[in-house]
Parts: C-alpha cells; structure tokens; sequence
C-alpha cells in the first residue's frame, strides 16, 4: 500500500503576502509618477512634492543621508526641479503695501520655459568683440544641434572686470558684452550658417556674472570673457503672439 499524500496547509504561502504587498507599492508609486507627467497646478504640484516627501521621511533642517548616489538622479531632487509648463498670465501680489503701479500690482509668467545650454563657451580675446578660429568652429559644432529648430535662442555676452584698455574701441563692459553676443548672432545669421535672426535674443551681462573670482591675468579671466548660447523651450511663434490679459 502507498504512502498516504501529505496535504499542504490551508491558505496561501506566507511569501504571497510579502509579494503582494510589493505589487501593491509599485503599482502606486507608478500611479505617483503618471499623475506627475501632466501638471497644470503648481500649488498641486508643491503639495504631491510635499507629501512623497514626508511618505519617505524626508524632513526639512536634519540634513542627507551620506551617499555616493549621483545626485541627478534622485527622484525627489528631479520633482524639485521640474520646470512648469503654463501658459502665460498674471496673478494679484498679496502684499498690502503699495508698489510703483499702485497696491494691486500685476506679476506676469515669462514665457521662456525651460533653458538649454548648447555647446561650450565661446571665448574672447581681451578686449576684442572678434570672433577667433576656435570660436568659430565651435559656432559651427552648435550650429549643427540648433539649425533646422523653431526654438528661440538666447546668446548671452559677458566681459571681464579690468579688460579694458585706455585705447579701447568699447567705452565699458556692458558694450563689449554686447558686441560679444552680437558678433555671435552675426555668424550665427550668416549665410554660412543659416539661421534665422528673428529666432536670436541678445543678453549683454558685462562682468555681472564671472565663472571665476578674485583671478587678474588676462589667462586666468578667460573664462569671463565668453558668449554663451541657451535654446528656450518657448517657440519664436510664441513671442509674436500678444499675451492673453486674463
């Protein structure tokens, strides 16, 4: 006669449990993250950020957790960043003090939306608007990312403290910045290059913004003396159109 079959216990395996509950985070976390794709309020928006936040235990004023984690890659550090895609309007200040157009003044969103930095930096000689050969094969290299787009380009002109001489053709920084971008908008609209000039916005930063300090050789200001190009997420279409007044 054979052995009599052992029966298994009643129920489901513990493990079921374990995994059960794994499924049921993941499927909400994924839930988090669809909801997140598309967002129209940013109160909303503060509030989600919020709440994940003190779900993982993330508390304001205790500091971070060592890790060597690339910082980029953190998803609540992403969510902070997020840049906000509304359309343009204007919302009431909620001070009671009265501003320079009265107490109910009007801020407006800008239209620019998220900025991207294209290519390197292209660098001047001291003193000098006048692009170089390294300049210009560098204009080329962005050129080939830019061309063909309707985003609208932003070149920013930037100047080094003490990088004029008494014989100088620009009577200060902020018209050396100037000439700067404009040198690059020049080559940028040539016929070489291609691209249209209504789709470029000059920025002259004279020596508002320097990449290093406290630095007086003409070497070591290079990087000050520089151009830079930023493409806007905002298309040339939408700064042709008037703003809405609501």
């Amino acid at each position: 006669m054979g052995k009599k079959c052992k029966c298994p216990p009643v129920g489901a395996p513990e493990w079921v449990l374990t995994y059960g509950d794994m499924m049921s985070l993941l499927l909400c976390f994924f839930i988090i993250l669809v909801a997140l794709s598309e967002i129209k309020k940013e109160d909303e928006y503060r509030a989600i950020v919020a709440e994940v936040k003190k779900a993982f235990g993330m508390k304001g004023g205790g500091g971070k957790i060592p890790s060597t984690d690339d910082p980029k890659l953190s998803l609540m550090k992403r969510l902070e960043e997020l840049q906000l895609r509304q359309s343009p309007h204007k919302q009431p200040s909620n001070t009671d003090d009265p501003g320079m157009d009265g107490k109910n003044p009007q801020v407006t969103r800008v239209r620019e939306g998220m900025l991207f930095t294209q290519g390197g930096r292209v660098t001047f000689e001291p003193g000098s608007a006048d692009l170089t050969n390294k300049a210009i094969r560098d204009l080329q290299s962005v050129a080939g990312l830019v061309r063909g787009y309707n985003n609208k380009i932003e070149v920013r002109g930037h100047a080094a403290t003490m990088e004029l001489g008494v014989q100088s053709a620009y009577p200060d920084l902020w018209t050396l910045s100037y000439a700067r971008a404009k040198a690059v908008m020049d080559y940028l609209a040539s016929s070489e290059i291609g691209i249209r000039s209504d789709r470029i916005r000059l920025v002259a930063n004279a020596d508002s913004e320097p990449l290093v300090q406290r630095v007086y050789t003409p070497a070591g200001q290079e990087p000050n003396r520089r151009a830079e190009i930023l493409v806007m997420e905002a298309l040339t279409r939408d700064f042709q159109q008037p703003e809405s007044s609501n």
